[in-house]
C-alpha cells in the first residue's frame, strides 16, 4: 500500500510559511516518516494528531512530533493510519499558539473525568500565566460510546465553563466534541480526551467570533456551550478556526434526517456562511477533517465533497458525532492574509 501525503502552503508576504500535512498510510511508521521528510529546515510544528484504528500499536513519539494527539478514529479507506500535521515558520502567530494533548483522567465517571480533564487544563495554563478563559482559543473533546456518555459531558463542560465565567453572555470556545478513543487509554477512566490551542498573549492580537445566525443557532439554545468558529487576527494574517459543524438550521435542529447526501450539502453551506462572515471562503481553507457515523456512507459523502475538497489536505474517519441523527460533521481551519 503506497502513502498518501497532501499538504498545502499558506505564505505571506515577508516570512512565517504555514505548512498543512496530512497523510494516510499503511503504518505510523511511514506516516511519520512521511510527515518528517515534507517538513522543511526552519519549520517547527506547531499542532498536529495521529489517527488509528482500535488495534494498531503505538510506540512513544520522538521529535518533532513528541507532543501531537493520539486519537482511535479509525480512518476510512484503503490505509488504517491518518497524520495530520501543522508547522511554520517563525511568526507572531507560532509564537503566540500553544498546543496541549492527551489530557485524560482516570476517574470512573465521565462526569468526573470530563472535569478533571478540564481542571487540568486549567492548572497547566495557570503554571504558564494564561487560563482557559482568558486564552484558550480551540478545543477538541473525544469521548467514547458518544450516544450514551455525551449528555454527561456536556453537564460536566457546561458546569466548569459557568465556574470560570465561559457563559452564552460572554463567550465559549471553538470545539469539536466527536467520538474517540484516547491511543494509550487508561486502565481506568479515559473516556473523555482533551486537547487544546491557546494564546500566550491575547493582547498581541485579536478574537472574534462567528455565529451565522442566519443558518445557525447559538449553540446553548440546545445545552451545549462552544463558539460556532473564532477568528484570531495577528499582525499579518487570521486564523479561522471552524468548530465541528454538522446539517442543523438556524433552530437548532438535525436538518435532512436519514438523508447523509443532504447532510453534507447543508453542512457544507452552514461552513460557508461561517466563512463568508470571517470574510473568507473555501479557498482559503487549509486543513478538513471530515467524521462519519456509519463507513456504508463514505462513498456517497466522498462524491459530494472529493470536489470542494480537492485542493485541500483532508482525512475521512469513523467517529460517531454527537446526535445519532447527524451522519456527518466536518471541522476545518482556514488562513487569510491581513497585508
Amino acid at each position: 500500500m503506497n502513502v498518501k501525503c497532501n499538504t498545502k502552503v499558506f505564505a505571506p508576504k515577508g516570512s512565517g510559511t504555514e505548512l498543512q500535512i496530512m497523510v494516510c498510510a499503511p503504518s505510523v511508521e511511514s506516516a511519520l516518516r512521511t510527515a518528517a521528510e515534507s517538513i522543511p529546515q526552519g519549520f517547527s510544528v506547531i499542532a498536529g494528531r495521529l489517527f488509528l484504528d482500535e488495534v494498531t500499536a503505538v510506540a512513544p513519539l520522538e521529535r518533532p512530533f513528541e507532543a501531537i494527539s493520539v486519537v482511535r478514529e479509525r480512518p476510512l479507506g484503503d490505509l488504517p493510519v491518518s497524520l495530520w500535521i501543522w508547522a511554520s515558520e517563525p511568526s507572531l502567530a507560532s509564537e503566540l499558539l500553544v498546543w496541549s494533548a492527551n489530557i485524560v483522567s482516570d476517574k470512573e465517571k465521565v462526569y468526573d473525568q470530563s472535569q478533571e480533564v478540564l481542571c487540568n487544563y486549567q492548572q497547566f495554563l495557570t503554571s504558564q500565566g494564561m487560563n482557559i478563559s482568558d486564552n484558550c482559543i480551540r478545543t477538541w473533546f473525544f469521548v467514547d460510546d458518544i450516544d450514551y456518555k455525551y449528555a454527561d459531558f456536556v453537564r460536566a463542560r457546561r458546569e466548569f465553563f459557568d465556574s470560570v465565567g465561559l457563559r452564552a453572555d460572554t463567550h465559549y470556545i471553538a470545539s469539536t466534541g466527536i467520538f474517540g478513543v484516547p491511543g494509550k487509554k487508561p486502565v481506568t477512566g479515559g473516556d473523555v480526551m482533551l486537547d487544546a490551542l491557546a494564546l500566550r498573549d491575547p493582547k498581541k492580537c485579536s478574537v472574534r467570533y462567528l455565529h451565522a445566525y442566519s443558518h445557525l443557532s447559538p449553540t446553548s439554545l440546545y445545552g451545549v456551550t462552544f463558539e460556532r468558529g473564532t477568528v484570531i487576527d495577528y499582525d499579518d494574517r487570521s486564523h479561522i478556526f471552524i468548530s465541528g459543524t454538522a446539517s442543523i438550521d438556524a433552530h437548532g435542529k438535525v436538518v435532512h434526517i436519514g438523508d447523509v447526501g443532504k447532510q453534507c450539502d447543508r453542512m457544507m453551506e452552514n461552513v460557508s456562511v461561517l466563512l463568508s462572515e470571517a470574510d473568507a471562503s473555501m479557498e482559503d481553507v487549509q486543513m478538513a477533517i471530515v467524521y462519519l457515523r456509519n463507513s456504508e456512507d463514505l462513498e456517497v459523502v466522498q462524491q459530494r465533497l472529493s470536489f470542494i475538497l480537492r485542493n485541500i489536505p483532508h482525512t475521512y474517519l469513523l467517529a460517531p458525532v454527537c446526535r445519532p441523527e447527524w451522519l456527518v460533521e466536518i471541522e476545518c481551519l482556514a488562513v487569510t492574509s491581513l497585508s
